[in-house]
């Protein structure tokens, strides 16, 4: 009887032995895996602001093409710098709120 009890604490402790290890492989991943989604945000922030800058880059292309198109009367024109302008304005309420 002494020796099933022997027996049955070795494998015991050996199981424990291998939920440390697998425990200890798992907080390591996890570290990597935080690591690895800080690093991604990261990215993802730069590319937004690149999407940004590109589409008021555009913007502007499209504003100097309605400056230099002689088919394109002063009246849209001005719409145009209406709508940039509300634009800007939608973007400083949303910075300021």
């Amino acid at each position: 009887m002494a020796k099933n009890l022997s027996l049955t604490i070795a494998s015991l402790h050996s199981k424990v032995e291998k939920l440390i290890i697998l425990n200890k492989k798992c907080v390591e991943d996890l570290k990597k895996l935080k690591e690895e989604n800080e690093e991604l945000k990261a990215e993802m922030k730069s590319l937004s602001k690149k999407s940004t800058e590109l589409e008021e880059k555009n913007k502007v292309l499209g504003l100097a093409k309605i400056l230099t198109d002689n088919e394109i009367g002063r009246n849209e024109l001005k719409l145009k710098i209406n709508e940039l302008v509300r634009e800007i304005d939608k973007c400083i309420a949303l910075t300021n709120g």
